[in-house]
């Protein structure tokens, strides 16, 4: 063997990034029954089952060109503009702004249904800095590997609790598994604070302040990922256990079907 072989984390971030196959195809039940492109005969589904089970499928994918990032953007702005927030600007809304990020997407059939994305904290620091550089640099000296959720926008009238666990746990996957990072940070309204501290297990690191990207009140929040992995170890893949475990990990997806995504985006 010549050269400089690239070990396999290097290949999985590098293949990753540019991934342009649909990510994952979650079907009803919470069920992971293909990864990648999925075949006609995972797409049927069966005469016994109802319409409504039917809606329950979609399919996570990476916005890996021009086209998608910019249906990603439409929805963001649409569902930012409906809750009063300042209109983005193109070039300022985090989809293109952020020094180095990737943008995940859930689909129902080829209409966009949520988008969120994940920025990198690779030496031009990430768009939290700007309100909340002294908290981060904290976490930086400490050790810690800080990747930040950005531009979180959801068709709440036809979404799920199973496809926003969805969308969050690639996300996690991307931060965690692929790229090591050890704290995820997010900026949410105040009045969003109780719904990522009870379903996703982020807590407050950053008082109150006026974030001027959308003219609005924020908060900082973090979440472990090393703890995100427990509960996905414990949880994940068994929406049973939702009654008595009231976070959204039961919906995710569980360990093994994590490895089936890794080795797919090994795939050339």
């Amino acid at each position: 063997m010549t050269g400089n072989p690239l070990s396999f984390l290097d290949k999985l971030r590098s293949r990753s990034r540019d991934w342009n196959k649909t990510i994952a195809v979650v079907e009803p039940v919470s069920r992971l029954r293909n990864i990648g492109v999925a075949t006609p005969a995972v797409e049927r589904v069966p005469a016994q089952e109802s319409g409504e089970v039917h809606q329950d499928r979609f399919k996570i994918r990476l916005a890996h060109n021009l086209a998608r990032v910019a249906e990603a953007r439409f929805l963001v702005e649409r569902r930012y503009q409906q809750k009063g927030y300042l209109p983005q600007q193109a070039g300022s809304d985090g989809l293109s702004g952020c020094p180095d990020s990737v943008t995940l997407a859930t689909y129902k059939g080829e209409e966009m249904m949520g988008t969120l994305t994940l920025g990198f904290d690779v030496g031009e620091g990430l768009l939290a800095d700007a309100l909340y550089k002294p908290e981060l640099d904290a976490l930086r000296a400490s050790g810690r590997r800080v990747c930040e959720f950005t531009k979180l926008a959801i068709d709440n009238k036809r979404t799920s609790k199973r496809m926003l666990a969805g969308l969050f746990h690639i996300a996690y996957l991307y931060a965690e598994r692929i790229w090591g990072y050890t704290d995820i940070i997010i900026e949410v309204n105040p009045s969003h604070v109780s719904f990522y501290e009870r379903l996703l297990g982020f807590q407050v690191i950053g008082p109150e302040r006026i974030c001027s990207r959308v003219n609005a009140p924020a908060v900082l929040l973090r979440a472990d990922t090393a703890w995100g992995r427990d509960m996905v170890r414990k949880f994940g893949g068994q929406p049973e256990l939702a009654k008595s475990e009231r976070s959204l990990f039961p919906y995710f997806l569980s360990l093994e079907e994590e490895g089936k995504i890794l080795s797919r985006l090994m795939q050339a």
